[in-house]
This record gives C-alpha cells, sequence and structure tokens, in this order.
C-alpha cells in the first residue's frame, strides 16, 4: 500500500502515466473532481461540522439525505480544469476509471432521480465515466448490503452511499468478474484511501492511493462564523432547507 498526499493536480497526471488495460483509476466526487462553495466545509472550519453533530439525534443516513441538498442548491465547480482533460485522456489510453462517491441513492423530495441528477451534473462539468463501461449499460444493485438502500453502480459511478467504498468496490468486482492489477485512488478522505489500500494488500493489488486537497484552497477564503454555520445547519437538519452563506449573512445581518 502507497498513499500519497497531492496539493496539485501535477502529482495526479504524474501517478497515472504508464498504466495499462489492467488497471483502474478511481475518483472521489466532491471535492476531487467537483467542489462547491460552502464556508462551513472549508478544511479551516472542519472541527465545526464535528462539533455541531456533537450529541444531535441525527443518524448517519439522515445526514447524507440532508447533504445532497446542499449540493443540489449550490452552485458546482470544477476543482480543476485539468483533471477534466485527465480523465478524458485515460478513456483514450483505454484505461478503465470510474467514480466512488458516499452520495446517498434515497428518493429525495423534488428530485424525481437523484442518482441520474448527479450524474448529469457530472456531464455538466465535462465528466462522462460511463464511457469506460459500455460493458455494463444496466444498473448494477449491490444487494449483498441486505437494506433498501443498497449500494448502486450507474454509468461508471459507484453509489455507496453510508456503506465503505473498500466494501462497495469489493462487491462491485465480484459482480463484475474482475479484479484489476493495479488500482490507483484519488479522494480527499485518508481513511477511505487507507480502507481500499487494506482490501488492495488483502487482494495482492499494486495500489497507490492520493490525498487529493486542491479544494481547499479554492474554498479558503470563504468568510465564516459558527453563528453562521448553526443557523444553515439547523435550518438544514430540522427544516430539510438549504441557505447559502450570502443569504444568511444578510438574515443574520439584518436582525
Amino acid at each position: 500500500m502507497k498513499i500519497i498526499s497531492a496539493d496539485n493536480i501535477s502529482v495526479v497526471e504524474d501517478k497515472i502515466k504508464n498504466l495499462n488495460e489492467d488497471s483502474l483509476v478511481i475518483f472521489d466526487c466532491d471535492n476531487v473532481l467537483t467542489t462547491v462553495k460552502v464556508g462551513a466545509f472549508n478544511v479551516q472550519n472542519k472541527n465545526f461540522l464535528k462539533n455541531y453533530l456533537k450529541n444531535k439525534p441525527y443518524g448517519k443516513d439522515e445526514f447524507y439525505d440532508k447533504i445532497r441538498l446542499i449540493l443540489i442548491n449550490e452552485n458546482t465547480y470544477i476543482v480543476n480544469q485539468r483533471m477534466v482533460d485527465l480523465v478524458a485522456n485515460l478513456l483514450k489510453e483505454n484505461i478503465r476509471h470510474m467514480v466512488a462517491t458516499s452520495y446517498s441513492v434515497r428518493s429525495l423530495k423534488d428530485v424525481s432521480d437523484p442518482i441520474q441528477w448527479r450524474i448529469d451534473n457530472l456531464h455538466k462539468m465535462g465528466y462522462f465515466f460511463e464511457k469506460s463501461w459500455l460493458d455494463q449499460n444496466e444498473d448494477i444493485v449491490l444487494k449483498d448490503f441486505g437494506t433498501d438502500h443498497n449500494p448502486v453502480f450507474r454509468k461508471g459511478v459507484l453509489f455507496c452511499d453510508i456503506f465503505s467504498k473498500s466494501n462497495c468496490i469489493r462487491s462491485f468486482f465480484e459482480h463484475i468478474g474482475w479484479t484489476p492489477k493495479k488500482i490507483i485512488f484519488i479522494d480527499d478522505v485518508l481513511r477511505n484511501l487507507s480502507d481500499v489500500g487494506e482490501f488492495c494488500d488483502e487482494k495482492k493489488v499494486e495500489y497507490v492511493g492520493i490525498e487529493y486537497l486542491e479544494s481547499q484552497y479554492i474554498n479558503s477564503r470563504i468568510p465564516f462564523s459558527d453563528n453562521l454555520g448553526k443557523f444553515q445547519m439547523d435550518r438544514l437538519m430540522n427544516e430539510s432547507i438549504w441557505l447559502k452563506d450570502e443569504e444568511v449573512h444578510k438574515i443574520l445581518s439584518d436582525s
């Protein structure tokens, strides 16, 4: 297992050189491919959410569902345009690539198909992962998780919901009957990288995990306060309403 940290895309570009058709490149979505400019999610404010959720009666399922309301109501940005080009070049070189995201598969009010919404959003940014999986045209539902919201693979995107990415990737490989000889996994969460690395060690798969941190610089100068964040999160968790930073700034300044 090898895990490295990267605060710019040059490191990622270097690590995917000279791959062959037995390799697989896996991308996280949020803060790797795309990002939203929300102060509460700045790396500098990471303790805010941790403290906010402490002793709150919210389960992981509920929290993941609510987070999608932020994604749907905020503008989405590409972290780095060169990442779009990188994904396109993998296709040209016939190197398999996919997304593994913690995005929830469950139904969502006012969005008829939240999974497809997520894929369509990637398309708007210029990402088309389904082109690497033309042999998998139908949804793959990983039913071995035994819930009513099992992980789903659709059009090159593995939606893991509340389950660990390593277990979802393992189940996906078992379903399609293929395990790559080398995996490069790009994520901004070190725990995810370590978990997948342990799975690769177990399966004797060569592995490079990249902790990709470039998005923290995009969001580093967004004004934020605990009062603003608490106001946003209270409305989100209690009323399923997401207010953008600028909306909350105005409300707080007028009160």
